[in-house]
């Protein structure tokens, strides 16, 4: 019996593509992993100062994760840390209600509010540049990165979305 030259022709393309695709999830799988981009990391990395078409690509990214954070409220996330241990980090997105004496208060939707510490080492960004804990006003749109430790949460990381990328 015969085999068609067209089913011949199906199956020797669809082998191909079947091969490619291996080969493909073979090298992604191997390929050296990098973190996740997630609102606050990939927020507060600063744009490689190239002139003005770094400035742009930067508004461009700001853009790009505001439309997707703004949709987070609250996350509770458990990972493990460097060496071994579990690690408790909280994410939170919302308004500054008040700060001040260590503390932050942060009004999310919903109607919900979240209080976190800060100290000296609690980083602060004003969209990609660095700040300090006096740019973080009441009524600014922040997203918050906290490390919680036993009943304490501890904000590590904060940033404020600037007034014209609303």
């Amino acid at each position: 019996m015969r085999i068609p030259t067209w089913r011949l022709a199906l199956t020797g393309g669809a082998i191909v593509i079947l091969l490619l695709a291996g080969l493909g999830l073979a090298f992604a799988s191997t390929a050296p992993t990098t973190p996740a981009a997630n609102v606050t990391s990939a927020a507060s990395t600063a744009a490689p100062n190239s002139g003005p078409a770094a400035g742009a690509r930067g508004k461009a990214r700001i853009a790009r994760l505001l439309k997707i954070g703004r949709r987070l409220v609250h996350a509770d996330v458990t990972v493990v840390g460097k060496d071994g241990q579990l690690v408790h980090i909280q994410r939170d997105h919302g308004t500054v209600q008040s700060i001040g004496d260590g503390t932050l208060t942060i009004s999310e939707a919903g109607g919900g509010t979240e209080t976190v510490s800060t100290d000296d080492a609690t980083k602060v960004f004003v969209g990609l540049s660095a700040g300090k804990l006096a740019d973080v006003k009441v009524g600014a749109e922040v997203f918050v990165r906290s490390l919680v430790d036993g009943g304490t949460t501890l904000a590590k990381r904060i940033i404020v979305v600037p007034a014209a990328a609303t």
